[in-house]
């Protein structure tokens, strides 16, 4: 059954489970949050809306920007990001992914001149079967789109890749934090296989690319063997005596997500 979801652009992947703080200042995303924040009566709480149970579709930006620099930031561009678009590349950006993640409002700060800063929590996988057209000449219009949500299948050989991934990812914050430069991340990984594939995913240092291919394995048998793939290359690029020389951005940007 097809569910209608607002739909936000990230420039990060969202996984279930995961949380990532925002900030918001577009209009039209601070129409959404607007909407997901208002009260209602608990007389309609039933009937209640996608639109208005204070979750929406968190989809990876593919090609494009997130955000562009914000009023008043002095920076360039201070613009609106435009309508986001799946499939071909096409002169409408951003392109964002089919499959995405729900994300459920968890903590939200409205300030007085309208901007948020939000904590959402990644809710269950889905994949957009139609993009709602919207209005582009409309600052305040987000896209809604059509989703089918995934199902979570453990796969074969599951408990063996479970633990091959734990193997791996202790070696991983042994290496990271002998050189200082460990992510924040826990090792107390959940024994769930589905739960530790997506735990284990969303705290390696990895580009949104491999992300993306991580939240859309079929299960999670292939997901944790991907991810065992990716720690056994960042394993051995953490052992590189030459690491020193290599820029630490990638490890320390743990900073809020601009939209």
């Amino acid at each position: 059954m097809a569910v209608v979801l607002p739909i936000f652009p990230l420039n990060t992947v969202l996984f279930p489970g995961m949380s990532v703080p925002l900030h918001v200042f577009e209009p039209r995303y601070r129409s959404l949050v607007e909407e997901l924040t208002e009260p209602v009566a608990a007389e309609d709480e039933p009937e209640r809306s996608p639109q208005r149970q204070r979750r929406f579709g968190a989809v990876w930006i593919e090609l494009g920007h997130e955000v562009a620099a914000e009023p008043g930031s002095g920076e360039e561009g201070a613009t609106d990001t435009g309508i986001p678009a799946i499939g071909e590349p096409g002169t409408t950006l951003p392109r964002v992914s089919a499959t995405g993640c729900t994300a459920l409002l968890r903590d939200v700060r409205s300030y007085e001149d309208g901007r948020y800063d939000l904590l959402i929590e990644g809710g269950a996988r889905f994949t957009i079967t139609d993009l709602g057209s919207v209005d582009a000449s409309s600052p305040e219009e987000y896209a809604t789109a059509s989703v089918s949500f995934l199902a979570e299948h453990r796969g074969s050989n599951v408990d063996e890749h479970a633990e091959r991934v734990r193997e791996l990812y202790e070696t991983y914050c042994d290496r990271l934090a002998s050189i200082g430069m460990a992510p924040d991340i826990s090792r107390d990984l959940p024994k769930d296989p589905i739960a530790l594939s997506y735990t284990v995913a969303s705290t390696i240092v990895l580009d949104q690319a491999e992300k993306q291919r991580l939240l859309v394995a079929e299960d999670a048998a292939t997901r944790l063997a991907l991810a065992a793939r990716f720690l056994r290359r960042e394993n051995r690029i953490v052992a590189a005596p030459t690491l020193y020389n290599l820029p630490a951005g990638p490890f320390l940007d743990r900073g809020v997500s601009f939209n």
